[in-house]
Order: structure tokens, then sequence, then C-alpha cells
């Protein structure tokens, strides 16, 4: 049995990217929530090429990385073939820090589904220690709000992506600030 502690999954919400294939073959790399409370482990996902991915093959990796770029691509744009090898037929990232694979159990919603997540095999790549960097968390929180504005076109969604860009260029590093520039670049589109 798979300890996802050891993968850096506590309680809350982890932020990881999610890779699926398709019935044809094609990989795709979407930014997850996973929620761990109580024992349980899921994540809630929206109608999308990643729940549509889940419904015809019901397993899925959770890549661990602290690449903020890549989360902004994987959530704004496709993540290029190149950028995936397979595990058990699972596409996982090349450069992830490790990957947990997981047998989905979906319970089908209008909007949104909950997908019960049960482990099944992982690999750890690299072990580094990271401190907590703001930058990173307010790249990831603008990126949320980021997804939210290509969906429901709302001024508000903006504006909390512009307050999270202020802590970037204060406390982010050069990927931060890529990730913040390509993140415009997607949403201006």
């Amino acid at each position: 049995m798979i300890d996802i502690e050891e993968f850096g999954i506590h309680e809350g919400i982890s932020e990881v990217i999610f890779t699926t294939i398709s019935p044809d073959g094609i990989p795709n790399a979407a930014p997850m929530g996973l929620h761990r409370k109580g024992g349980r482990l899921f994540a809630r996902i929206y109608n999308s090429k990643t729940l549509d991915n889940v419904l015809s093959k019901p397993t899925a990796a959770a890549n661990i990385t602290d690449d903020p770029v890549l989360f902004v691509q994987s959530a704004l744009s496709d993540i290029e073939a190149g950028r995936f090898e397979y595990a058990d037929g699972v596409p996982v990232l090349l450069n992830a820090s490790g990957w947990v694979i997981f047998e989905c159990k979906c319970k089908k919603g209008e909007n949104v589904s909950v997908v019960e997540l049960s482990p099944i095999k992982g690999k750890i790549n690299q072990l580094k220690l990271q401190p907590v960097n703001r930058g990173f968390n307010a790249v990831i929180e603008a990126l949320i709000h980021a997804t939210r504005y290509v969906v429901f076109k709302e001024q508000k969604y903006l504006e909390r992506i512009e307050y999270y860009d202020a802590i970037v260029k204060k406390c982010g590093g050069e990927r931060e600030k890529d990730a913040m520039r390509l993140l415009y670049e997607q949403v201006e589109k």
C-alpha cells in the first residue's frame, strides 16, 4: 500500500498536476486540488477533458511539481506530448518530482463530479527541500482565478489576479514572474 504522505499529500487540499489519457491515446494535464479529509482522498472535477478521460479510463496520475510555469501551461493550454512518459499506460510528467497513479471512482454530478482516489502506484523521482515561497503560492491562487475568468469572463477575477500578481512581483523569483507573464498572455487571448 502506498503512503501518500510520502508524496506530500496531507490533510487539506494539495495542488498537483493531474494527468489522464483520452480514448484516442492523447495525454492531458490539468492542475487539480486533491482533497484529503477524514481518511478520504478525492478530487472535484468540473465537466472537462479531464473528467471525460477519467470516465473513459478510470485511472489518473497526480504529478508533484513546484514549477509554476508548468501549472499555468497545464491550466490554460495543452502540454506537448513529448513532455510525458507512461507508467502502466498512464501519462506522467517527465520533470515531476514524483507521481502517484490512482484508481478513480466517479460520482457524476451535473457540473462538478466527485472522484474518489485510491492510490495504486507511485514513484519519487527526486527529494528536495522546498521552503514555502509566497510567490509560488500567489501564482497558484492567481491561476485559480484565471481559470474562472476564462469560463465566466467576470471582472472580479481579473482584479483578484492583479492582487496576486503584486505578491508575485514582491515575493516571487524569476520562474514565478515568468508564470504570471504566461498567465496574462493566455487570459488575454
